[in-house]
């Protein structure tokens, strides 16, 4: 399928949206969990994983707890995830 500019256009824009709305109200340097990443990014949990083991995505380890921050995952990732 091959998209026109105002289409590609259109669709990052309802992207930039739907990122919006996921983060409004919240602290943008708020830790989240796997599964609120998963979300975030559009992509399963084991994806998620996966990409943290291989350094794509970055992430902070306290104790045995694994967190993201929506800033930083957004900045890493601008198109999501590609399962």
């Amino acid at each position: 399928m091959t998209l026109t500019p105002s289409e590609l256009e259109r669709m990052a824009d309802a992207i930039a949206e739907r990122v919006a709305s996921k983060l409004a109200g919240r602290d943008p340097d708020a830790m989240i969990d796997v599964h609120q990443a998963a979300a975030l990014l559009g992509c399963s949990v084991p994806t998620i994983e996966r990409m943290t083991k291989a350094g794509l995505i970055p992430s902070h380890k306290f104790n045995r707890l694994r967190r993201y921050r929506p800033s930083e995952l957004l900045g890493a990732r601008k198109g999501g995830c590609d399962e």
